[in-house]
């Protein structure tokens, strides 16, 4: 159960890593149109998409914090696990 455990939380710091490698493609334009972006959105996109959809039911920003927001979850879900 502990390898599980900590398997887990090595899962998290991976996604968590994949999240601000995406976050920092949005600053070049043309790195989103790239192969290695869609498959890292097509990770976190389940993670982030649902606090978007929380965070911005109301009105519009120009600023996403739901990376920053996601990997805030995941630090907490972490030191849950361990």
């Amino acid at each position: 159960m502990n390898i599980l455990r900590i398997s887990l939380a090595y899962l998290i710091d991976i996604i968590s890593w994949i999240i601000v490698i995406k976050s920092l493609f949005t600053w070049i334009p043309s790195l989103m149109n790239t192969k290695l972006y869609q498959i890292m959105d097509e990770i976190t996109e389940p993670i982030e998409a649902p606090i978007r959809k929380i965070l911005y039911k109301n009105y519009s920003a120009s600023i996403d914090f739901s990376p920053a927001i996601a990997i805030i979850i995941l630090i907490f879900l972490k030191g849950l696990l361990l």
